[in-house]
């Protein structure tokens, strides 16, 4: 048995004789296979994924060479969709696959990174570079303003925690990410479901689309043992500029020049004989390094008639590119199917993950993060003291190599998903299943700075956080699946479930050990916030079911319907009902298409449902109170969020017209969705004046619309000893709030923190402050008169231009606008795939186009009024009358307030092109791996993150500080960085 295009051997196929009962055989690892018995005659029937089945008739021939041809109608894979699979060329929804075979072109630890670039109408960014950081995803847009945005995860039909749940972020903005927690070499397929007719079936938590992952499973046949062993580095892609010691202290000069009444400048700054100050530093070259990862993957796959196994461990060992940040993981997964009887079935899905995460506190806004003080730190404090110890605080400013050596951030977590089924086939049509799952994660947070790292002598503090995250759940559904006639097929779905979750919190913090040596809490002196110390819990009832109908493969029909019932939402209005319809229309089957040589594949699919949101508080629909506030000697609690019983969902209803057509034998594949997303009764907590008592109510506001276009082509451009294959994507989707409570309008907007807005007709993500012009020259140039505030002073030469609003030739909060978004045009990925002989090449772009990055971090880095480091931008700053630049005079507690502005001097192009992957492999011809013992020898090389074209001026365009709303906002997270990896398959 071998593959009809490269002749290599295939192991685990399906050899079946027929009109025999239970006589079936698999392939060996030579593609062998022995069958007895065997009449003349009789039918043998070959089958394996990936490849077409072949059938052949026994003749008087003692042994047959049998050639498998790989799948080249991709319309008759199937896919999985929930509680269940369909072929594609049935679906009526708008469904996107990533298999097992592009995930091996990447060396990527988590499958929300992989979905990057590779699937139409999903958007991924990166709040974070850090190894195991946390990452953003979006399919079709956003859909709520204070509930969550992420997609539902389910594994194995396990619906996962996905949410970070730790709590000691530092100064960070965003989390861990508990995907990581999944081992892409695991992983058989990804679907992503998007539109309502695929969604639907999962109700409440649906709105923002389904992704499914399923894991490899064992097959009959030998076992099938594959080691792969990879070994890589990662480095920085792009170094900031900043100034050197000499240009820095002229700047520091310069800005004391431009006070209105001169002052003799800090002393520490202009000294350069003082030893604590006598450096030039370029403090990135001191934090950042060529990190090392390691990785080792081992898996054993087989089995026979009666049980299927797929066990497989992993241990991954990555540096970060920053000093001291480190991931170490460990999992296992152990994936057991037994066939007890003809009719009985049983299972079990186990997998265990142990993570240590030392991380760095990289990200934020003030000057505990790493990222920010090695772009401002000056370059003339020196990096140790005279007495050898490290000069750790100076001016406001912390040491950042201090900070990444001697601070602790230690995140260390076990988790445990874990699943098993019972499969009963009650009758020939008719299956009961019921599944029991769970999914728990422990995990404990140390944090520490020590005082070497503080201004004030012998202060440093701690904090510890220990959590348990807990869901449970049963499933329990009939399937019925039923042809008449050979044209009519009926299929049916339904089923209960239940599920609940509980996360328990407790910690404490302490502040002024006895030394910096000593960082356990009982060494504290002060210990506090024992409110962190939480328990909460909240269960789910629902009640599912889908009926499909097609005719003759022609009229396809689906009907999905979801009751979820949430103890999240007020008493009045606990459950809610999502029902969708779709149907499909493969017009390829009618007569005087069906003969076209030219078009292989048509089909047409409409579909329309609700789906809903339920991701608030466990008891914000009951009313919230806090603890802590005491009196004399008595515990008190005090209300904090009132109560709604009429607290409900909210629901999104989705329009989806997608097209499918297939050309010159499916060797070109095109499809196209347009999509209409309205979601109402928005989630949103509402402030509530003070006399009440509360602080706000969780309500039921507003609507959000998102509407966008997807595309994907693939193309089989040439077959062959050489053969190339194109697929392409593209998405574009545009979201606009459509309503807002008017009572909580200010200026006709809701100020989204310091840098957004959100406000009726515009999407989220919009960027509101004053526009910068660039530089008045002269004192003249101001000819309108234009002052800072009403009394304020006149803008002069070397003082920014203001745009005017309203013409009052005043510059104050009425001048205010929209100065950027940060939703992009269109995004997508382009992938190649190359082979010839046994070398397969890879090449992957990944791109965003006309989205705006609003670069705080840039900000920082232009800003004098701290002592901060500029960038070699600030050399061409405006000194004197007449000087024509962008960059203003440096001033000293400038009243004017022009670098305090939120402006669109800091808001960017972030459109890129980025060259995401490349993964060159050669595979080792069979006979000669044979000759070593082995069944299957790869070795390949890859390179992530290779090659960045934008006009961003920050360390990457990826970058998404935070994970809510406020996206395109880059505070200076954790940078990407360009990794090479070496790797080996060994296959016994």
């Amino acid at each position: 048995m071998i593959d009809a295009t490269t002749k290599s051997p295939l192991l685990g196929v399906t050899v079946k004789l027929s009109d025999t009962k239970n006589v079936t055989v698999s392939t060996d690892k030579r593609g062998g296979f022995v069958l007895d018995y065997v009449a003349i005659g009789q039918s043998i029937t070959f089958s394996f994924v990936g490849y077409s089945s072949q059938t052949i008739k026994v003749d008087s021939r003692a042994s047959y060479t049998i050639a498998l041809v790989a799948v080249s109608n991709l319309m008759e894979e199937t896919v999985v969709v929930g509680y269940g699979r369909q072929k594609k060329r049935n679906l009526t929804g708008s469904i996107v696959s990533v298999g097992a075979s592009e995930i091996a072109k990447t060396t990527l630890q988590d499958p929300i990174s992989i979905l990057q670039g590779r699937a139409a109408g999903v958007q991924v960014s990166s709040n974070s570079g850090a190894p195991g950081g946390e990452m953003s995803i979006r399919v079709r847009g956003s859909s709520s303003l204070n509930s969550g945005n992420n997609p539902l995860f389910v594994v194995d039909g396990i619906p996962l925690e996905s949410n970070s749940i730790s709590s000691l972020n530092g100064t960070e903005n965003s989390g861990l990410n508990p995907m990581t927690d999944i081992n892409p070499n695991d992983i058989a397929s990804i679907e992503i479901l998007k539109d309502a007719a695929s969604t639907a079936i999962y109700g409440s938590r649906a709105a923002n689309g389904v992704v499914m992952i399923t894991t490899k499973r064992g097959a009959e046949g030998r076992p099938e043992v594959i080691l792969n062993a990879t070994a890589g580095v990662s480095a920085l892609t792009r170094k900031l500029s900043v100034l050197n010691a000499r240009q820095y202290r002229e700047a520091v000069l310069d800005s004391y020049r431009g006070m209105a009444k001169p002052e003799e400048p800090f002393y520490t700054i202009i000294d350069s004989l003082n030893p604590m100050n006598s450096g030039d530093v370029d403090w990135q070259d001191e934090l950042m390094r060529s990190a090392k990862q390691y990785k080792l993957d081992l898996s054993v796959r087989g089995g026979n008639q009666g049980t299927k196994y797929a066990w497989s461990s992993s241990y991954l060992d990555q540096d970060g590119v920053i000093l001291n940040s480190n991931y170490k993981r460990f999992t296992s997964r152990l994936n057991v199917d037994f066939t007890i009887s003809d009719r009985i079935r049983i299972g079990q899905s186990i997998s265990y993950t142990n993570a240590v995460n030392n991380r760095t506190n990289a990200a934020g806004s003030g000057n505990l993060s790493i990222i920010r003080s090695l772009l401002i730190r000056p370059p003339i404090m020196s990096m140790y003291l005279p007495n050898g110890s490290l000069n750790g605080y100076m001016i406001g400013q912390r040491n950042p190599v201090g900070m990444a050596l001697f601070a602790t951030n230690l995140n260390k977590s076990n988790r445990i998903v874990g699943s098993q089924y019972l499969e009963i086939d009650l009758y020939k049509d008719l299956k009961f299943r019921s599944n029991v799952n769970l999914d728990y994660i422990s995990m404990k947070e140390d944090e520490f700075m020590p005082s070497i790292l503080d201004y004030r002598e012998g202060y440093n503090k701690g904090a510890v956080r220990s959590s348990g995250n807990l869901t449970w759940g049963n499933e329990s559904y009939f399937t019925y699946a039923k042809s008449v006639a050979n044209a009519h097929n009926i299929g049916a779905v339904l089923g209960i479930s239940f599920q609940k979750w509980r996360y328990d919190r407790t910690g404490l913090d302490g502040e002024y050990f006895p030394s910096d040596d000593i960082r356990t809490l009982n060494g504290a002196s002060v210990i506090s916030n024992q409110g962190v110390n939480i328990a909460s819990e909240h269960a789910m009832l629902s009640y599912f079911g889908r009926v499909t109908y097609d005719y003759l493969g022609k009229y396809l029909l689906e009907f999905n319907l979801r009751t979820d019932g949430s103890s999240r939402f007020g008493r009045n209005r606990r459950f809610g009902f999502f029902p969708s319809a779709s149907a499909g229309w493969r017009f390829v089957e009618e007569k005087g298409i069906k003969n076209l040589g030219w078009l292989s594949d048509g089909k047409l699919r409409f579909s329309l449902g609700s789906t809903g949101n339920e991701a608030i508080g466990d008891y914000a629909a009951r009313g919230e109170f806090t603890l802590g506030t005491n009196y004399l000697d008595f515990s008190g609690a005090a209300p904090t969020v009132m109560p709604n019983a009429s607290l409900t969902w909210e629901t999104t209803r989705q329009y989806n017209l997608g097209l499918e057509l297939g050309f010159l034998k499916n060797r070109i594949l095109f499809s196209t969705d347009a999509y209409l997303k309205k979601t109402k009764d928005l989630l949103y907590n509402v402030p509530m004046p003070g006399t009440t008592g509360f602080e706000f109510i969780t309500q039921n506001i507003g609507s959000i619309e998102n509407r966008g276009l997807e595309f994907s082509l693939q193309t089989r451009n040439l077959e062959g000893a050489f053969s190339w294959n194109t697929n392409i994507n593209v998405s574009l989707n545009r979201n606009k709030v459509t309503s807002l409570p008017k009572n909580l309008l200010t200026g006709g907007h809701i100020q989204n923190g310091a840098f957004h807005i959100l406000q009726e007709g515009l999407p989220i993500g919009v960027f509101y402050g004053w526009r910068y012009l660039g530089v008045y020259a002269r004192d003249e140039d101001n000819t309108s008169g234009l002052t800072n505030g009403a009394n304020g002073p006149v803008f002069a030469g070397g003082d920014p231009i203001w745009k005017d609003v309203n013409n009052d030739n005043i510059i104050d909060q009425n001048d205010r606008e929209i100065i950027g978004y940060a939703e992009p045009k269109y995004f997508g990925g382009i992938s190649n795939d190359f082979s010839y002989k046994n070398f397969h090449l890879n090449v992957f772009f990944q791109y965003s186009v006309g989205n705006q990055i609003y670069s705080e971090l840039n900000h920082q880095r232009n800003s004098i009024v701290r002592y901060n480091n500029l960038s070699t931008d600030a050399l061409n700053r405006w000194r004197e009358q007449g000087d024509q630049t962008d960059f203003p005079r440096l001033i000293r507690d400038d009243p004017k307030q022009s670098d305090s502005r939120v402006q669109s001097r800091w808001v960017e192009d972030g459109s890129y092109l980025k060259l995401k992957n490349i993964n060159l492999r050669y595979s080792f011809d069979p006979a000669w791996s044979k000759r070593i013992g082995l069944r299957k020898l790869d070795a390949f090389v890859t390179a992530t993150n290779l090659i960045t074209w934008t006009k961003y001026t920050g360390f990457d365009p990826d970058v998404n500080s935070y994970s809510g709303l406020r996206v395109g906002l880059d505070e200076g997270s954790y940078p990407q960085s360009r990794t090479f990896m070496f790797g080996l398959i060994l296959g016994l």
